[in-house]
């Protein structure tokens, strides 16, 4: 998504809506199809659809289970999959509501160790939610949190919401921590060398890859700076990567860009310890 996608204004998050797709082609047949999302994001998504479509192109995208529409712009091709091209489009009149998401100011990011997409069990309200250290610990735990709803108006049980994408097969964490350890405990930071505290943590993670496939991990650490996980995958210093903590198979997840801080791999050990440093705001990322 060239320049655009250099700058994330919001969170993306993996998530399937039905919607409905109208327009022309680029040889000018006018087409009216059934489609769905596979990122999207407070004012842009990917969309799939078989039909050739051309960058700065207009086309009307109904939000099927909203029943509202809007008009978006075709930013480019990100790729392609069985059912046809992967498009990125962007609205022509940015509608925070379209989707029906409450997306957080990106500066409050700076203070989150985690992202989920969220509904109220009462209302069905969506919002993407930031997770400090200590919801973080409650989520893992429980797979809910209790936070305040503005359509209720009060505090109700969030749970997180399933992405309603094809499902892929479960993958297995790497490393050799215990899935069953999930206790946090704060560790110091070092005074000169690390700004954010760091939390023993074992959490469900996923790093992302250009070019290479997905690779679901157990963190060792999390911090609003980033986290550290073990893997017998050759990263690379400086690589950038995309990162979503804490990771659901078949959940809404939310990816966020990140780079490869140090590798540190200890004679005789199959495994290295990657450390990842997220991205700061308007900062580059490699998208898949």
């Amino acid at each position: 998504m060239a320049e655009e996608s250099r700058k994330r204004q919001t969170d993306r998050i993996s998530l399937a809506v039905p919607i409905r797709v109208s327009g022309e082609t680029k040889n000018g047949e006018r087409f009216d199809v059934e489609s769905r999302t596979i990122v999207l994001s407070r004012d842009g998504a990917s969309i799939i659809l078989k039909q050739s479509l051309v960058p700065e192109q207009k086309i009307l995208i109904r939000h099927v289970p909203a029943k509202r529409e809007a008009i978006f712009r075709v930013v480019g091709t990100i790729g392609g999959q069985t059912e046809g091209s992967v498009y990125g489009v962007a609205q022509v009149e940015p509608n925070a509501d379209f989707w029906g998401i409450g997306f957080p100011p990106m500066a409050d990011s700076k203070r989150v160790v985690g992202r989920l997409l969220m509904e109220c069990s009462k209302c069905a309200s969506r919002d993407v939610v930031y997770l400090n250290e200590i919801e973080v610990q409650v989520f893992q735990a429980n797979q809910s949190l209790s936070r305040p709803c503005s359509g209720c108006a009060q505090t109700t049980v969030w749970k997180g919401v399933p992405s309603g994408l094809p499902s892929q097969p479960a993958a297995r964490p790497g490393g050799d921590i215990p899935a069953s350890d999930t206790g946090v405990t704060p560790q110091p930071a070092t005074i000169g060398r690390r700004r954010n505290t760091r939390v023993n943590t074992r959490l469900m993670a996923c790093i992302r890859q250009a070019g290479f496939g997905d690779e679901v991990v157990m963190t060792e650490n999390v911090s609003r700076g980033g986290l550290c996980f073990r893997s017998s995958k050759g990263y690379h210093t400086g690589t950038p990567i995309e990162v979503s903590v804490p990771y659901s198979t078949g959940g809404a997840n939310i990816f966020i860009p990140a780079r490869i801080a140090h590798v540190m791999k200890k004679a005789g050990d199959e495994f290295s310890r990657i450390g990842v440093a997220y991205a700061q705001s308007g900062e580059g990322f490699q998208q898949k």
